[in-house]
């Protein structure tokens, strides 16, 4: 079986450009629609399901299903690497493409949306408990990388963790039907949304630092 091997071009500051002003955009459009639907008058129903980061099957659960494809696509590419390299990281990268994939696939089913729509209280102190076994899980893999791929991983995990279960919590108790809950939500998945772009930033830097290929085979 023949094998060739491809270098991707990645524009790292064209993506993360762009990403950032598509996250800004829509955040800042849920923004303005909720104040004014709060302090003005009734805005259209369609505007609202359109824009809001609170619900599904729109704008902003697309770009968020985009967004971690993204970072879990580059995952796969640097797992595959390390697997066929025998790397001792190898395992760990695997164990992150796994995370990462349900991630996707939470975004778009919803699926911890279902759970708490079951369960009380809210999944996010579970949330919690798993994301504390998985950092300490990867404190070997955290210090197998290089200084600037280390800073930027613990910060983009940092603020993910932070909007997905921090603010989750402090959203729960509020009424679902007001200004602060929906400005709320607006944080929690802002801080979701920048978390994976940073770490996006961070593992196409990585590729460049270790030289990463993808291998096809025919």
């Amino acid at each position: 079986m023949n094998s060739n091997t491809y270098t991707i071009p990645i524009n790292e500051k064209k993506l993360i450009s762009g990403l950032t002003f598509v996250a800004t955009f829509l955040l800042c459009a849920h923004a303005l629609l909720m104040c004014y639907n709060y302090l003005v008058d009734e805005t259209p129903w369609y505007l609202l399901q359109m824009f809001d980061v609170n619900e599904e099957h729109n704008l902003p659960t697309w770009f968020s299903g985009f967004n971690l494809m993204i970072s879990t696509t580059l995952v796969w590419i640097i797992s595959r690497s390390k697997k066929a390299s025998n790397d001792s990281m190898a395992g760990r990268w695997t164990v992150l493409l796994v995370v990462f994939s349900f991630l996707s696939i939470d975004e778009i089913a919803g699926i911890h949306e279902s759970i708490n729509s079951v369960i009380e209280p809210t999944w996010a102190y579970g949330g919690a408990v798993i994301a504390l076994v998985l950092a300490l899980y990867f404190i070997p893999f955290l210090k197998s990388l290089p200084r600037k791929s280390l800073i930027l991983f613990v910060i983009a995990g940092a603020i993910f963790v932070g909007g997905a279960v921090g603010m989750e919590i402090i959203g729960e108790p509020m009424e679902s039907d007001s200004l602060i809950y929906n400005m709320t939500t607006l944080v929690e998945e802002g801080m979701e949304i920048f978390g994976i772009i940073i770490f996006s930033k961070a593992l196409i830097q990585y590729m460049g630092l270790a030289t990463i290929n993808v291998e096809v085979k025919q």
